[in-house]
């Protein structure tokens, strides 16, 4: 001990090596009860934890979720690669089974289950004795008759429920949809089976089948997850070396192991006391953690080597340089975690989660990093180190140099030179950088993957797999069977045509307009919605009161006709379309006022993405403004400088808006 004692860090080390055991044993004991909980962590994904719960879209989604179904949806597209169209017996066989299989897969929603095949999409049609029957489009027996396809397939291109919605324009392909629930769902085995059926019927090679949405994309999550062992061993080697490389001792390599490795159980400890899941997609982010923690791991035998260098003892080095670092050390590692805890003002589960477990584990640094590692270094021998310019490497002389230049007086005309040109391109370039998605399909695949490619080729055909769904709430029973509400409607899909990436609408107008020329023995003339109540309730009654199952009304309104689910089909869900979507429908319904019926947003893939999308934007700009400010008051606290807290809000804003003109240039949305 000497004079360093004086300050508060040195006297914070010297307690902490004269009571080795002691300070080891608080270090091990959090350590094991931690570690007790490790076997309890699950790996899952929940579709409600990526949504923002407190968003005014997501509450009356989930509120209504219950009746018209949620956006966890399987779209599946059987498409027919030769001459022929989807009307001939194996084909509609295939449909058939599909839409059988898929109703039977575990964690299916049975009411969110469609196709031509399914008994509640009905086609209606008179008899030659004057009779008018609702009946499923596909009958019980699949024709084999050439002229029983061709009727079939002439009411189903002039049945408007099906056409371009179950059927494609061309009717080489026939659409298939099965939503499922949104709680604990194995996505392991929903993508297993699908993948099954797909290779069941494209063993004929005039058939293909494409499938997207959200649990099939959560399965091809699970499926490349298995990807990860390879990444984090190559990681792991790759760390492994550059450390060996660096110190060429086996103290360089394992130190900083065992603190990461220390940090690791800490971190993942706390998520299984909390019973949190930890989710596919951010499994990555342990790997940032670690290398963080590897660095600060790095720093601590950096110091010691140089003390170690000028002579010093093993005990002398090692107090040393754990009383210099300790308090900027903990400093650092403080505004890590703090920058992290700020993610937990998040609404969205998976986004607050992340924020809580991955403070506490930077934090736990201040143990496993300013602790242990000065802690291991006192016990193991000292090793060889050399110092002096005729001992540095190219690369140590390379950053000497560097260093050198950046303190002498040549540097601030070209430093700040260049920092205002690579400001100049980062505002321009930052304007581009949009929230949310930028390209069809998932960004979390590459466009070329068999997910996006399904995703393309059902948008090709088909409506579009992204549904925005907006909810009519009225204020009584029979309200959306009012004429001047299923007017303001059918005015409402009109207004929506007009928006990018418009696919069509689902919607009770359509519905009314096409029940009631097939009852009118099919004259285009009685595509008209009628002009009362009463006439508009008995088409509407008729069509589900000739459905052999119960239910076929709630793709458009619940039982009672108090609440109606109007849905517009798009494209994608990219950014640009999902924020013109909501643009357009607002302006649309503020301008438009319904009396007794009050507009709800929203639902589908579109209304939950705009949520998400809108709270990214929102507290994307919070959490940046107060990890900056929780950083500027921890580096003013510490070294009492007004000073050198601008200095951090320069840097820290410079880094935030190069990220942003870097997402703008590469289109990262």
């Amino acid at each position: 001990m000497n004079a360093e004692n004086s300050t508060l860090g040195q006297k914070l080390a010297n307690w902490m090596l004269d009571n080795r055991l002691t300070t080891l044993a608080m270090i091990l004991l959090p350590t094991l009860l931690l570690a007790w909980a490790l076997p309890s962590i699950e790996v899952y994904s929940r579709f409600a934890d990526l949504l923002p719960a407190k968003h005014e879209y997501i509450k009356n989604y989930n509120r209504m979720k219950q009746t018209f179904g949620g956006a966890n949806v399987v779209t599946m597209s059987l498409e027919v690669t030769g001459e022929q169209d989807v009307f001939t017996h194996e084909t509609l066989t295939k449909v058939r089974m599909l839409t059988e299989q898929v109703d039977m897969i575990k964690g299916v929603n049975h009411y969110q289950v469609a196709s031509i095949a399914h008994p509640k999409i009905r086609r209606i049609r008179t008899t030659a004795g004057g009779l008018i029957k609702s009946e499923p489009v596909l009958p019980r027996v699949i024709p084999t008759d050439p002229e029983d396809l061709k009727r079939l397939r002439e009411e189903s291109f002039n049945n408007d429920i099906v056409y371009g919605t179950y059927l494609s324009a061309d009717g080489k392909a026939a659409l298939i949809l099965a939503g499922f629930d949104e709680e604990r769902l194995d996505y392991n085995v929903i993508f297993t089976r699908l993948q099954e059926l797909k290779a069941e019927v494209e063993q004929d090679a005039n058939t293909k089948l494409y499938i997207a949405g959200e649990p099939m994309l959560k399965g091809w999550i699970y499926y490349h997850s298995g990807e990860l062992a390879f990444i984090f061993s190559v990681t792991g080697f790759v760390m492994i070396l550059l450390l060996y490389l660096h110190f060429k001792s086996f103290a360089g390599v394992f130190v900083p192991f065992l603190g990461t490795g220390m940090a690791c159980i800490w971190g993942l400890g706390l998520v299984g006391w909390l019973n949190f899941n930890l989710d596919p997609l951010i499994l990555v982010v342990p790997i940032l953690i670690s290398a963080r923690t590897a660095s600060h791991c790095v720093q601590m035998m950096e110091r010691y080597h140089d003390e170690l260098i000028t002579g010093a003892s093993r005990d002398s080095a090692v107090r040393t340089s754990m009383g210099e670092l300790i308090v900027p050390a903990s400093i650092a590692i403080f505004t890590d975690a703090a920058g992290l805890y700020v993610l937990t003002v998040s609404s969205i589960p998976i986004i607050a989660k992340l924020g809580y477990f991955c403070s506490f584990w930077s934090l736990s640094n201040l143990v496993t990093v300013s602790i242990l590692v000065p802690l291991v270094l006192s016990y193991l021998p000292a090793p060889k180190v050399t110092g002096g310019s005729e001992h540095k490497n190219i690369f140590s002389k390379i950053m000497g140099g560097w260093g050198g230049f950046l303190v002498s007086k040549k540097a601030p005309v070209p430093i700040f030179g260049f920092a205002a040109i690579v400001i100049a391109f980062s505002l321009f370039y930052a304007k581009d950088m949009v929230v949310g998605e930028n390209m069809p399909g998932s960004p979390i695949l590459f466009p070329e993957s068999e997910y996006n490619v399904a995703a393309s080729a059902i948008s090709g055909k088909f409506a579009g797999a992204n549904q925005f769904s907006i909810y009519f709430e009225g204020d009584g029973p029979h309200k959306m069977k009012d004429p001047k509400i299923v007017a303001t409607m059918e005015e409402f899909g009109r207004h929506m045509a007009s928006v990018v990436n418009y696919g069509g609408t689902r919607d009770i107008p359509d519905l009314v307009r096409s029940i009631n020329r097939l009852y009118h023995y099919d004259d285009p003339r009685w595509s008209i919605v009628p002009v009362s109540q009463r006439d508009i309730g008995n088409t509407l009654f008729m069509y589900e009161a000739g459905a052999a199952i119960p239910g076929v009304m709630l793709e458009y309104m619940d039982l009672e006709g108090k609440n109606a689910n109007f849905v517009v089909f798009f494209k994608d869900a990219t950014g640009p379309t999902v924020t013109a979507a909501m643009n357009a429908a607002k302006e649309f319904l503020a301008a438009n006022p319904m009396e007794g019926v009050v507009p709800r947003f929203a639902g589908g893939i579109i209304g939950t993405t705009a949520a998400g999308n809108e709270e990214v934007e929102r507290s994307e700009i919070m959490q940046t403004i107060l990890i900056i400010t929780v950083v500027m008051l921890s580096v003013m606290f510490t070294y009492r400088s007004i000073t050198a807290a601008l200095l951090v809000f320069v840097v820290l804003s410079m880094a935030v808006i190069i990220n942003r003109a870097y997402m703008g240039f590469r289109g990262i949305g």
